[in-house]
């Protein structure tokens, strides 16, 4: 039997207060790994599909952050730039399959997505092609710069995670802010206290939340604070997502010990996700989720940075 890994041979705590990889690769090699990735999707025969509960739940988490964004980009003066006649503009860096596109270009903003590739948003959304520069994102987002281009909200969803030099992004990221405009940043909540206890009480035989060299950087709420605050932005709130690691705690539901359980669990999360966006006030949810991010919970953490 194999010896599972052990994070600490991975991983190390950097001054910020995150965890990051010890060996990380070269930029070169990190480019070369995304690109054949992208090369063998473009090539897979595999379609994707989501249930009806799939879409309700990235509908209704889209409308969970609008509802957010609302109130902090709110306190902002209007410049004659961003006008209340104007169209709010968005950036998706990392846009993917395009849902967050799609649903604030139905708000009525103009929006705009960078990605490596365009396969993804054609499976989905080909209608918003021609919303999106595919390419190497650091090299897209130093167009923009050089262009002088600004937008009121930035969107980071799962690729701080990713990249070399997690700084460096939110500097640039800063700049292609517009005064009083906003920067999401979703991120795994990694090398949390109760991934850390799961491991340590025998519940979970490896640190399954280190997935190499996808995750470079492995943060948690302070760490993620401490950095935005070096790169020049506040952080005043901070959601949890569903807490579906709680699973762990009993075998009938340790997905972790029995992938089997997995799908169960998946469907719960679901489930009670879409009751609580379909049932409660949107304030009130984002209450229990800016809780539940108090307490350390939730298998991610979404900033919301200005």
């Amino acid at each position: 039997m194999s010896t599972p890994p052990n994070p600490a041979h991975l991983v190390q705590l950097n001054a910020h207060g995150y965890y990051e990889v010890i060996q990380k690769p070269t930029a070169a090699e990190l480019r070369d790994y995304y690109a054949q990735r992208y090369y063998q999707e473009s090539r897979s025969s595999y379609q994707p599909a989501y249930s009806a509960a799939e879409r309700e739940h990235i509908d209704g988490k889209l409308r969970l952050r609008h509802w957010v964004l609302q109130q902090l980009l709110a306190p902002g003066s209007p410049t004659p730039e961003t006008a209340p006649e104007a169209p709010l503009r968005f950036l998706d860096v990392g846009c993917g399959e395009g849902w967050a596109l799609a649903y604030f270009q139905r708000q009525g903003w103009n929006v705009l997505g960078l990605d490596f590739s365009s396969f993804s948003l054609e499976q989905f959304h080909p209608a918003l092609r021609g919303h999106l520069r595919a390419g190497d994102l650091y090299e897209e987002l130093q167009k923009l710069l050089d262009e002088n281009q600004q937008f009121d909200v930035l969107w980071l969803d799962n690729v701080l995670e990713h990249v070399l030099d997690p700084a460096e992004l939110l500097r640039r990221c800063r700049r292609l802010t517009r005064p009083g405009g906003v920067l999401l940043v979703d991120v795994p909540n990694d090398l949390s206290a109760l991934q850390q206890h799961l491991l340590a009480a025998g519940h979970i035989d490896r640190p399954f939340w280190v997935a190499l060299p996808d995750h470079l950087s492995y943060f948690n709420q302070a760490g993620l604070r401490s950095l935005a605050a070096a790169t020049g932005w506040r952080t005043p709130k901070i959601l949890a997502d569903n807490p579906i690691d709680l699973n762990l705690f009993n075998p009938a539901t340790n997905y972790v010990m029995d992938r089997t359980a997995g799908k169960a669990a998946h469907q719960a999360r679901l489930e009670q996700d879409n009751f609580l966006l379909r049932t409660a006030p949107l304030p009130a949810v984002a209450a229990y989720y800016e809780a539940m991010a108090g307490v350390g919970l939730g298998r991610s953490m979404v900033a919301f940075m200005q």
